[in-house]
């Protein structure tokens, strides 16, 4: 008979030997596939010394650790699991199918100590010492082999002196133009007296000046036109000289004025550039062919450059990015030409050539409509682009929308609810700002816009209510970078209307007067501001931030001339109107912020924190439905169902309607609040590369009333940590660059409406909630 193993019975010392054994058997494993006369290469060590007390010899040594080769194989806790892998699925011998497939994919070979290359290494490491100052140091390594274990290690030793100091910097002192100019950015130079000699300040010097002489009219300018000649004689001192090369050619060391600029809107590229075709003269630019399918002056409100400016980098990529950002041309170029074969009079004509994109198009596309509510399913959206509607490059977007939509969560009193949708939506997006005031934003690469949208919805929620909404927006959004952008809509109109309510939801209505007067205050007149911060947009950064603060605010306007003509404030129960329609009085303020840690280019520790308040006032006791918070789904708390949790430690299931029976069939529209606050972690790692991938997360968060009414515990109160709903699990994700279908499967740890916060027993799968969506949750 085979008995248990009695793990309660273990102590300490038994299980420091398991853990012995187990680390043994992986150090044996690691070098099954050493050939025999050759080491298992763990690594390598360097320690830095000097006899000068005031060297610090930590950043050298991280410094030079990074030039030490070959990487050893990857290992945790002393275990190398690639390593045992590739052993375990047959090491050196040849292998084939799975077991192939594995060991070469998810396994590694042995990485050898014959690999590396001490010699090479110190020479890399004497190298990086030189470009930090430290002149004539001395290397050494040493081996350090255990031959029992068949593994090896490589030791170095520098010993360095005193760090060099730059004493004095000298420019160019020639008289010629390009010499004037570099002496004139002497203030602003890296290279600072007093300060350690650094290889790379010099490499950012030399990238500083070009990028000056580009903006001072320098087009044939180049970097690799200068040179800096270091006197190292004086003791522990360099003094550093700013040359221009000898063999830089004349035209690079004088500067460029626009002679002539010239706009073809109709290039191709097997056109030729002529003067066969009569152009249209607006504000000295030759314009070519004519402004039937253009408006010059539109065209021009991008192009940064003029006839007799001087050549400026930033303004020539600057009219390049401008006029691609338009959105209505495949290609743009600036072709600039000196006037004459010699290039030595300064003069520059510049050829803006456009290739236009497709004008016009239709596309009907199937997707999978996924909402913050827990709706989901199939949707059809058909939609017109003219990216050149008004002649002035304005786009002009025209949708038509219909969705089939039924929701998806582990909760089956609401699963199955089903709703269909039907709308239409027209913007236009103008290339330039429309406002009472001339604003120009001149510096930013990027085009701003003025937005005017349109738009219907008809929603019909099957045996509880239709409703009709139409809106308008007209707004701003502009980029002063890449990383930046600002999104203002001075004007945000939205009136909804409650149609046809069953007799059962108007019961529930009736029951429930938060729910009523959220639902009736549908006529919504004000602004909103959104300002995106995305460091996302930066590749290659270790740390990458996301942070978007926005505030939506209605009525606030309005309420102010009521109280002006009435010699009264507004009150909900005798509010002001517009068209016989109580507005809606209310301050939104929501902050989302992400942090992005990318542990390598495969692993990513990713982070959000979601912040709401808001606040209605005058006419209104509750915030507009449709501008409530809720929390829950595949993109919030993914262990609860849309609109499961909350507000506070409400319990819709406790509430009964007016027959006395219980309304948790109406629990989705009680669980809305004025306050919301989520945080969700979430590791992601590769699976199988490129397309598959894992990630485990936890997920925090809730939402609570600003005045509690008939929702008993839902008020925000100074207990709100522990009314925090928690749920933790794990997910699968089909990554396909242009497409991810992800699949979450999350467990509720805490839920604030059990008892001392226990943990639920229902959901989909036993105490799970398993989510199907599409993109990524954040």
């Amino acid at each position: 008979m085979i008995s248990a193993l009695n793990l309660s019975s273990f102590t300490r010392s038994h299980w420091l030997g398991l853990l012995l054994v187990l680390f043994t058997a992986a150090g044996c494993s690691s070098t099954k596939s050493v050939p025999a006369g050759d080491y298992l290469y763990i690594g390598g060590n360097i320690k830095v010394n000097s006899p000068n007390p005031e060297t610090d010899t930590k950043p050298l040594e991280s410094e030079l650790a990074a030039a030490i080769r070959p990487q050893p194989n990857t290992s945790f806790l002393g275990i190398r699991p690639k390593l045992w892998l590739y052993n375990a699925m047959g090491g050196n011998k040849e292998t084939k199918g799975i077991k192939n497939w594995i060991k070469t994919r998810l396994g590694e070979p042995p990485v050898l100590l014959s690999e590396a290359d001490p010699r090479r290494v110190r020479g890399q490491m004497t190298n990086r010492l030189y470009n930090n100052g430290y002149f004539s140091p001395t290397l050494e390594h040493q081996l350090d082999t255990t031959s029992k274990r068949k593994m090896a290690m490589v030791n170095y030793t520098a010993t360095v002196g005193k760090q060099y100091i730059i004493e004095n910097v000298q420019f160019p002192q020639g008289q010629d133009s390009a010499s004037q100019r570099i002496r004139e950015t002497a203030p602003l130079s890296l290279l600072k007296p007093g300060e350690p000699y650094n290889l790379q300040n010099m490499i950012n010097e030399r990238l500083r000046i070009d990028e000056f002489m580009k903006e001072q009219g320098f087009f044939f300018f180049d970097e690799d036109y200068l040179v800096f000649h270091v006197d190292s004689s004086r003791n522990n001192k360099v003094n550093v000289f700013v040359r221009l090369k000898d063999n830089a050619p004349s035209k690079a060391l004088i500067p460029y004025r626009y002679k002539q600029v010239s706009i073809y809107t109709d290039y191709s590229l097997t056109d030729s550039i002529g003067d066969s075709e009569a152009p249209v003269v607006y504000q000295d630019y030759k314009y070519y062919p004519d402004e039937e399918t253009f408006k010059a002056k539109t065209i021009l409100n991008a192009v940064f450059i003029e006839n007799n400016d001087l050549y400026s980098r930033k303004r020539h990529l600057q009219t390049i990015n401008r006029l691609m950002d338009l959105g209505t041309f495949k290609f743009a170029e600036v072709r600039l030409t000196p006037q004459d074969s010699a290039g030595l009079d300064g003069r520059l004509n510049a050829a803006i050539l456009l290739t236009q994109s497709k004008k016009k198009s239709l596309r009907a596309e199937v997707q999978t409509v996924q909402k913050s509510n827990g709706y989901a399913g199939p949707g059809l959206t058909v939609s017109f682009r003219n990216r050149n509607a008004l002649r002035g490059a304005e786009l002009l977007l025209i949708n038509l929308v219909g969705s089939f939509e039924s929701q998806l969560s582990g909760d089956t009193t609401t699963s199955g609810l089903t709703s269909i949708e039907m709308g239409a939506d027209a913007e236009l997006h103008v290339p330039r700002i429309i406002s009472p005031f001339d604003i120009r934003i001149s510096n930013s690469m990027y085009q701003p816009r003025t937005r005017f949208k349109v738009g219907f919805r008809f929603i019909d929620r099957r045996e509880y209510f239709q409703q009709n909404s139409v809106n308008f927006e007209y707004g701003y959004s502009w980029k002063q970078r890449a990383t930046t952008e600002i999104i203002l809509n001075p004007v945000a109109v939205q009136y909804s209307r409650l149609l046809n309510p069953t007799p059962a939801f108007q019961k529930i209505l009736d029951q429930r007067p938060f729910l009523e007067r959220a639902f009736e205050q549908q006529l919504i007149i004000g602004g909103n501001y959104r300002m995106v911060y995305n460091a996302q947009a930066i590749p290659g950064k270790k740390h990458q931030l996301y942070v978007s603060p926005g505030i939506d605010a209605a009525g606030g306007l309005w309420g102010l001339f009521y109280r002006a003509k009435n010699k009264r404030p507004a009150d909900p129960k005798d509010p002001n109107t517009l068209g016989g329609q109580a507005l809606a009085q209310y301050v939104k303020l929501d902050l989302e912020t992400r942090y992005y840690f990318n542990i390598t280019d495969k692993l990513v520790l990713a982070t959000r924190l979601l912040g709401g308040y808001g606040l209605p006032y005058g006419n209104s006791e509750v915030l507009p439905y449709i501008k409530q918070y809720g929390i829950g789904g595949p993109n919030s708390i993914r262990a609860f169902a849309p609109r499961s949790i909350g507000p506070g430690v409400y319990n819709p299931n406790s509430q009964t309607t007016v027959d006395g029976s219980v309304a948790n069939s109406f629990a989705f529209f009680d669980q809305t609040g004025d306050i919301r606050l989520e945080g969700n972690a979430e590791f992601r790692f590769p699976l199988m590369d490129p397309y598959l991938k894992g990630a485990v997360f936890v997920d925090a968060g809730n939402i609570w009333l600003v005045n509690e009414g008939d929702r008993k515990g839902g008020k925000f109160s100074g207990n709100f940590m522990s009314e925090l709903a928690i749920g933790a699990g794990a997910g699968v994700r089909v990554d396909v660059q242009f497409f991810v279908i992800r699949f979450d499967l999350a467990y509720p740890l805490r839920d604030p409406t059990f008892p001392n916060g226990d943990r639920p027993t229902t959901g989909l799968f036993g105490k799970g909630v398993l989510n199907l969506a599409i993109g990524y949750p954040f």
